[in-house]
């Protein structure tokens, strides 16, 4: 009887150290459950989620440090890295792009130049030697031949003044934006420009863009959208002057992301993009095939100090119908030979 009181209080025992074993147990793995969720699970979805924002192009700070492990601290100072490097290539390539721009503004300027102060100049003074020797054939053919020859050179000249107009269009710095879109809507008969408001007055880097965006814009739609209307508007909205292209021509397929315009040998869109986002605009485009297209640059009157440091996304939205602009016609300019 004995033996059995002391087996069976031996076997009691036994089962209430099990019990507080299970126990602690449980507790030891509730803990080692929270402390995975906290310093492992938790920080690899931020990770995970700061990497998803930078394949779309968002760069995180990743700060404060997050709490983790040591393998994801070091994981997350990679990135850290990562991204400063990236932002930095990003600076660096802008200060690029605008300098290349410039560079070419100015290339511009001085072939423009001495297109003028030269070559013109020295065709004129042909001009005007086959008017003498004209003068002094007196008659028959050699006379004919001499005013067909005066008269090729005549259009020469215009045309190297048209090529000049293009490279430096110095409309633009005589009379104003406005007047130097009008003047280049006059080669294109489908073209009508509107302009709403009075438009303040911007510095001449934003003109020069405003007025290349529009020579791009139109020569786009004569061109490769073959299109019979073309609404060209300058507008003041807000605090924003807007120039906005819209044509009733082909279309083309807007890519989701930017750097496709490149693969879809889209260069000068691409260029305008980066103009603009330069000085603080944005750029919103919208077509699709066989519902023309629409483009827009809107630039703030205030230039915000981060604009080169920050490029602005380009916007894309959905295509609007299309519309039978009316045609605002211009008399085209008759040939003259004068400096």
């Amino acid at each position: 009887m004995t033996d059995l009181i002391e087996h069976t209080t031996h076997v009691f025992q036994f089962d209430g150290f099990l019990h507080w074993c299970i126990q602690i147990s449980v507790v030891v793995f509730a803990i080692g459950i929270i402390w995975m969720i906290f310093r492992v699970i938790r920080p690899l979805r931020r990770l995970a989620k700061q990497a998803e924002c930078m394949m779309d192009g968002k760069l995180p700070t990743f700060d404060p440090p997050w709490d983790g492990i040591r393998e994801i601290e070091r994981l997350q100072s990679a990135l850290k890295l990562m991204v400063q490097q990236i932002q930095a290539a990003q600076v660096r390539e802008v200060h690029y792009r605008n300098a290349l721009t410039e560079s070419q503004e100015q290339e511009r300027k001085r072939i423009a130049r001495e297109l003028h102060d030269d070559t013109i100049q020295s065709l004129i003074v042909v001009s005007h030697s086959i008017e003498r020797a004209m003068g002094a054939c007196g008659g028959g053919d050699s006379v004919a031949h001499l005013g067909r020859a005066r008269e090729q050179l005549i259009q020469t000249i215009d045309d190297l003044r048209h090529l000049i107009g293009d490279l430096r269009p110095t409309m633009l710095d005589d009379l104003g934006l406005v007047a130097a879109v009008e003047s280049l809507a006059e080669d294109y008969p489908m073209v009508e420009v509107v302009t709403n408001g009075d438009l303040p007055a911007l510095d001449h880097d934003r003109e020069l863009v405003l007025y290349r965006v529009a020579q791009e814009g139109i020569r786009n739609a004569s061109r490769h959208a073959r299109a019979d209307h073309v609404s060209t508007t300058l507008s003041t909205c807000g605090s924003a002057v807007q120039l906005e292209i819209c044509d009733d021509g082909d279309g083309f397929t807007v890519p989701k992301h930017l750097h496709e315009l490149a693969a879809q040998q889209h260069y000068g869109l691409l260029g305008i993009y980066e103009r603009v986002t330069h000085l603080g605009g944005r750029m919103e485009l919208s077509s699709s095939p066989q519902a023309g297209t629409r483009l827009c640059v809107t630039f703030p009157l205030a230039v915000p100090q981060e604009a080169e440091a920050a490029p602005t996304p380009v916007r894309t939205v959905a295509p609007a119908r299309r519309f039978a602009w009316p045609v605002l016609r211009f008399p085209q300019p008759t040939p003259l030979l004068h400096n």
